[in-house]
Order: structure tokens, then C-alpha cells, then sequence
């Protein structure tokens, strides 16, 4: 009877434990749940821009202040400080492109002539400068806010000195009768000067000059054969002969004078 009694015992404990573990812990699940809910009734107070000043209690609201300069609360929050405004660093290539509120923090892009490489939360950390295209290069892609500067080489017959969007054709010497002075390669273009047109001068004259004496002897020679029964003709024949040596005499002179001249001019400009 006794062992029955103590075996009766025994399993009334054990079930009244039981019964008292899981009131414990419907009791606890209802304090979380309780606290839950009053933390977030008391979070209901917090707006953005503002921190906590004096937590909530079961008697009064929590109490919050308006974030000061240069922090920012972009969320309701139980923090008790706001958090720092980012500062675009412009040793990092960066710039504002939108300025830190109490509510938003502040948003970096890259200065002009850098581009964005990396990105966090709509804003740029870090940015590199632009790629600048060497001579013989032409930039084939400009650089944005978030893509860097492609250059190409130029082809044969163009050139660039770094700075232009496409190459540019050497200048044709020839085609515009120039004479050519350095030929064009991928950096610089070719270069021209005017033909020479010094030793033009005389030969033209010259040539005149023969054309005229050429003229001047078939007219005498005309005039002579028609007055053959002259007997002025022998001396007409003497006055042409002296004629040409004079003639002849002057061509001489003069073109020596105009090429005596040219190498005066020659050796003045040098």
C-alpha cells in the first residue's frame, strides 16, 4: 500500500511541475509580447530627423529632440544620437549633389572630369579622374559621371594630338600646289610652304625676250628679201646685224641684273 501510495505522489508532482513550466512560460511569452508592444508604442512617437531624449515609461511618452547640424535621422529610431552627415571628400573627386538634412543624408557625385567607382545608398564613395588620350590617340568615348574616357589609335594618313574626338586627314601639299616641308605622322599633320617662284621670273623674260628678237629678225629679213633691188641693202643688212648684237647685248645684261638681284634678296632674308 505504501509503494502504491508514494508511485500516486510521484505522478501528481510531476504533472503539477508540468502545469507550472507551461504557466511560466505562457507568462513569459505574454511579457515579451507586452514589452514588444509597448517599445513599439512608445517608437510610434520617434519621427525622422528627431533622437531620443528620455525613453518612454509606463507613464510617459518617449521624449525626442530635432537632430543637430551636420547629423541626420533618415528613420524612425530608438537612438539616443543622430548619425553624421557624410562629407565628400575632394581629394576622393567628389562633390555634393545633395546637401545633408536633418531627415537625408548628404548624396556625393564625382567632380567634372572624374568618374564614379563605387556607389553605396544612391551616393558616390570614391571616384577616379578621367582617362586623357595620348598624342595619336582620339578620344572614342567620353568619359561620364560613371564611365571612364576611351581613346583609339589613329589610322594611317590622320593625326591627333590627344585633345580631339576624331583624327584629322594630313594636309594635301600637293593638291594645293605646296611644297611639302615634313611629311604627317599619328600626332602632327604635314607641313607646307609656297613653291619657289623666284626662278620663274627670269626664265619668263627670257623667253620673252627671244620670242621678240625671233620677231624682230623675220620682219628684217622681210623687209630686206622685198627691197633687194635697194641699194640702201647693204647697209640696212648692217644697221640689223648691229641691231641684234645691241639687242642681244642688253637680253644678257638684264638677265644678269634680275638674278644678281633675286641672290641679293635671298641673302637679305637669310
Amino acid at each position: 500500500i505504501l509503494t502504491i501510495f508514494l508511485l500516486h505522489s510521484s505522478a501528481l508532482i510531476f504533472r503539477l511541475l508540468c502545469i507550472s513550466f507551461h504557466i511560466f512560460l505562457l507568462f513569459h511569452l505574454l511579457l515579451l509580447s507586452v514589452s514588444s508592444q509597448f517599445e513599439a508604442f512608445c517608437r510610434s512617437f520617434i519621427i525622422t530627423g528627431n533622437r531620443v531624449k528620455t525613453d518612454c515609461t509606463e507613464t510617459a511618452h518617449t521624449s525626442c529632440v530635432a537632430c543637430e547640424g551636420g547629423t541626420h535621422m533618415d528613420k524612425p529610431s530608438g537612438l539616443k544620437q543622430c548619425t553624421h552627415c557624410t562629407i565628400c571628400d575632394l581629394s576622393f573627386g567628389l562633390k555634393e549633389n545633395r546637401t545633408c538634412t536633418s531627415t537625408l543624408d548628404t548624396v556625393c557625385k564625382p567632380e567634372d572630369g572624374f568618374y564614379c567607382v563605387d556607389v553605396a545608398a544612391g551616393s558616390c564613395m570614391a571616384a577616379h579622374k578621367h582617362r586623357q588620350c595620348q598624342p595619336g590617340e582620339y578620344i572614342s568615348q567620353t568619359g561620364t559621371a560613371f564611365r571612364d574616357t576611351e581613346c583609339s589609335d589613329c589610322s594611317n594618313g590622320t593625326f591627333s594630338d590627344g585633345t580631339l574626338k576624331f583624327c584629322r586627314p594630313h594636309r594635301p601639299c600637293e593638291s594645293l600646289n605646296l611644297k611639302l616641308i615634313r611629311p604627317g605622322n599619328a600626332t602632327t599633320d604635314a607641313q607646307c610652304e609656297e613653291q619657289d617662284q623666284d626662278n620663274v621670273v627670269p626664265i619668263i623674260i627670257g623667253c620673252l625676250l627671244t620670242i621678240l628678237v625671233i620677231g624682230i629678225v623675220i620682219v628684217i629679213v622681210i623687209y630686206v628679201k622685198r627691197k633687194t633691188l635697194c641699194p640702201k641693202r647693204e647697209y640696212l643688212l648692217n644697221l640689223s646685224s648691229v641691231f641684234l648684237k645691241n639687242f642681244f647685248f642688253f637680253k644678257k645684261n638684264f638677265i644678269l641684273k634680275v638674278l644678281n638681284f633675286k641672290k641679293y634678296n635671298d641673302d637679305a632674308n637669310l
